[in-house]
């Protein structure tokens, strides 16, 4: 996903939804909003940014990354945006995945085991 208008498709895809209107709603902006995106009128707030991340199962930093870069205006800012979400989705295939099995299996060494017969306590009300 490189472009502005690719995450609002995305979004699009993920919500199930046809048209830029509906879209709009689901992102809780008025129907001229998603418009406004895609022609460069306006580009999505940091809210938006993160409800889209939330809808596409993209990196906020990803989201953010895409937006800063066609926000951004000298070529060397648009590099630095373009590095931020290169950076996110690495660590979105790579690092995150790790972590998570990592978690997993320190939550499994540390889950409490009860000998055979004995029943586990109830909870507490």
């Amino acid at each position: 996903m490189k472009t502005v208008d690719e995450l609002l498709d995305a979004a699009k895809a993920a919500t199930g939804v046809d048209t830029d209107k509906e879209l709009a709603t689901k992102l809780g902006v008025k129907n001229t909003a998603v418009s406004n995106y895609r022609r460069g009128v306006s580009l999505p707030d940091a809210v938006v940014c993160a409800t889209l991340a939330g809808l596409t199962g993209e990196p906020l930093a990803r989201v953010l990354g895409v937006v800063g870069e066609a926000r951004a205006i000298s070529r060397e800012e648009k590099a630095v945006w373009r590095k931020l979400a290169a950076t996110a989705a690495l660590l979105a295939v790579v690092v995150f995945p790790t972590l998570s099995q990592r978690a997993h299996a320190a939550h499994e060494e540390f889950r409490p085991r009860f000998p055979p017969g004995f029943s586990r306590p109830a909870p507490f009300r």
